[in-house]
């Protein structure tokens, strides 16, 4: 019997043996064995419980020896896995693994993250107070931009709407008069039959309320409201159809004045304003001829010519040379020898037309004060 268990043993493998006698070692002492790790050795324990299993499936031959192997107890696996590491990391084992190596306590842990929550609020609330200031900065702009718009246009604005008001009120048309004057009477054209303007005015003239030695000045205006003027020396000559020379229509200027003196009744007079005296004086004697014709009926001389039976004749009268304040005239007598029509140029620009010496000496005087005031 001895023969036939040595003769069994002698089969078995050298290196399953070996094997076997180290697991049975460690069994035994466990605590020496812990920290050794196998070096490139197979695991045999594995590999013969994988046996053993096969074994117990199938029949062994009744001729080849048969190996006894023993159980492994289950504190050794549990010792085992111990020793292995797992294999999937997670997290919690990452954290476990940081606060055993660096000696981190829950507390230090708690502080950075409190710590990292404060710069995190810290960062945040600089943010906003960055956006805070943009905003600031960009609505002070825009107050400022639109403030310079609004003081720029609404003066502008003002102004217009001024200008607007005071052209909506009745203007004030200055009748810019020749020399200084006692009265004055605005007509405006629209308010008159154009066809008898003369007319109009001389009656105008004769029911003017004057005291004696007062002059009127009697102008003309068209248009209305703010559009309003007063008429230029050439619209007036042509409205009551004065035929004048081309040399006097060419230097006629502005101003020119209409009106009446009061003397021995009230005097009818025009001033005209024009170039030269050479081209005045050459230019009056040319419109002789039909001067008193065009003046006839505006300054009312029909009827004080009794040899005059027809106003509306054709009359062309004989002018003589006078002189009356040491200023040349041209003058035209009635049949009795009064000077009932006459002209002057007083200086070298101003003609006078007139009725009578005393209204032609009343106008060379207040002509010459008013020259004197304005120089």
């Amino acid at each position: 019997m001895d023969e036939e268990d040595k003769i069994k043993t002698d089969n078995i493998d050298p290196k399953m043996r070996e094997s076997v006698s180290k697991q049975l070692d460690s069994f035994i002492n466990p605590s020496e064995k812990i920290n050794e790790t196998p070096v490139d050795e197979p695991d045999y324990v594995t590999s013969m419980i994988k046996e053993k299993s096969l074994l117990n499936q199938t029949e062994i031959p009744k001729n080849e020896p048969t190996i006894k192997i023993p159980d492994i107890p289950k504190t050794s696996e549990i010792e085992l896995q111990k020793q292995i590491k797992p294999i999937i990391r997670t997290y919690k084992s990452d954290v476990e693994e940081t606060i055993q190596t660096s000696h981190i306590s829950s507390v230090n842990i708690a502080i950075a993250e409190s710590k990292k929550t404060q710069e995190q609020i810290q960062k945040t609330k600089v943010e906003e107070r960055k956006i805070f200031i943009n905003k600031t900065i960009i609505i002070v702009s825009l107050v400022l931009v639109f403030g310079g718009i609004a003081a720029f246009f609404i003066p502008q604005l003002i102004l217009h709407f001024q200008n607007n008001q005071n052209n909506t009120q009745p203007q004030i048309v200055d009748s810019k008069p020749i020399m200084i004057v006692d009265l004055a009477e605005k007509i405006n054209i629209k308010d008159i039959d154009l066809n008898r303007l003369s007319t109009t005015l001389q009656e105008r003239v004769s029911q003017s309320a004057t005291q004696l030695g007062q002059i009127k000045n009697i102008y003309l205006t068209e248009g209305t409201s703010s559009q309003e003027k007063l008429l230029t020396a050439s619209e007036f000559l042509t409205l009551i159809r004065a035929s004048a020379p081309d040399q006097i229509q060419r230097t006629l200027e502005d101003p020119y004045m209409f009106g009446l003196h009061n003397y021995n009744g009230n005097q009818t007079f025009l001033i005209l304003k024009v170039g030269e005296y050479d081209t005045a004086f050459s230019g009056m004697l040319q419109w002789e001829t039909n001067l008193w014709q065009n003046f006839k009926e505006l300054f009312n001389l029909g009827n004080n010519d009794a040899t005059s039976t027809n106003s509306y004749q054709i009359e062309i009268k004989k002018f003589q040379d006078a002189t009356f304040n040491n200023k040349d005239c041209r003058v035209v007598k009635d049949d009795s020898g009064n000077i009932i029509f006459l002209y002057s140029i007083i200086d070298n620009n101003t003609i006078v037309i007139t009725t009578s010496t005393n209204t032609l000496s009343e106008i060379i005087n207040r002509v010459s004060k008013a020259r004197i005031v304005t120089q």
